[in-house]
């Protein structure tokens, strides 16, 4: 019988997988300090400080970050001013607004997305990624 290679579907976006977060900032919230994790982190509210992630940030709809942000992976939806760096991905969604420098191994934007400052895009990759969001959230 000849070797198939199974069909693996439409590409999915790298946050389909996520399990629930451990972490939440709610609504409601306005933190500020320093914050550090080695669980994901989904981000409502609003928050200011430091924060240090080994896992996923999201910053949903709504959401404002003040300061600075190392983690895994990020994806902004909301409000983020000031500085991130992480080692694998940053997705800016179609409605964020984004007053940073940021750096990453892989940046991707929407358009729609409002982004002043610096992107910074590391391991010889050649430039920041865009698209235009085609799936309802």
């Amino acid at each position: 019988m000849a070797d198939r290679k199974m069909d693996p579907g439409p590409q999915r976006r790298f946050t389909d997988e996520r399990e629930d977060f451990a972490n939440v900032i709610g609504r409601d919230i306005q933190m500020k300090g320093t914050i550090r994790s080695v669980t994901s982190f989904e981000i409502w509210g609003s928050f200011e400080g430091q924060m240090e992630i080994e896992g996923l940030v999201w910053l949903r709809p709504g959401s404002r970050f003040a300061g600075e942000l190392v983690t895994t992976d990020l994806v902004i939806e909301g409000e983020l001013r000031g500085t991130v760096r992480a080692t694998d991905k940053v997705d800016m969604r179609s409605r964020c607004r984004v007053e940073a420098d940021v750096t990453a191994k892989k940046v991707v934007a929407a358009e729609g997305s409002h982004i002043e400052g610096r992107i910074t895009v590391s391991d010889n990759a050649s430039d920041v990624v865009g698209y235009a969001e085609r799936r309802s959230r």
